[in-house]
């Protein structure tokens, strides 16, 4: 006689274990998670450079009473938002596609500081001058800075590299088989 477990009444009795969820994860699941974590972080680094220069704006306008005039033109918290937005996004943009190959993170750094020190070059042409000039300068490189920083430290590794391929680091074929 076979021994079987007891089963008071509640129908069959399960004759295999289940299977517990795989360490690996889809092909699906591979392609847009980490697009998704990567968009939310390009977006929080985007919008914390904004802040950044609307903070600056915030205490050299209204508190230390600091005309903001570039070309002619007043510099409201608007244009620093927009500006700051618009960089954020291409910079965004160039990080998450070059973020894809190898070494593609280092040389986005590169050519991040590269797109800051031109653009410091915008606030001279302008024919801004004394703390105006300042402040403008210290917005361009506090912006650049917090997203070259921030695009760097907290927008994950591209796919190509943190998926997938573990198994091929390792060594070892991926497993398919359901585990015990």
């Amino acid at each position: 006689m076979m021994n079987h477990p007891t089963n008071h009444g509640s129908g069959p009795v399960p004759t295999t274990t289940p299977a517990r969820p795989s360490k690996h994860r889809s092909t699906a699941e591979r392609q847009t998670a980490p697009r998704r974590s990567t968009s939310a972080a390009v977006a929080i680094v985007t919008l914390a450079a904004a802040f950044a220069g609307l903070a600056i704006w915030t205490i050299a306008v209204p508190v230390a009473d600091i005309t903001l005039t570039a070309g002619g033109v007043t510099v409201s918290p608007a244009a620093v938002a927009l500006v700051s937005l618009g960089s954020g996004c291409a910079a965004g943009i160039s990080y998450s596609l070059m973020n894809q190959f190898r070494g593609g993170a280092a040389a986005w750094t590169v050519f991040g500081c590269m797109v800051l020190v031109v653009s410091m070059a915008g606030p001279l042409m302008s024919g801004a001058v004394g703390s105006a000039l300042f402040v403008l300068e210290l917005m361009h490189l506090v912006v650049g800075v917090t997203m070259i920083l921030g695009l760097r430290f907290f927008v994950p590794r591209g796919i190509s590299r943190d998926s997938g391929h573990e198994s091929a680091r390792s060594g070892s074929a991926p497993s398919t088989a359901v585990s015990e």
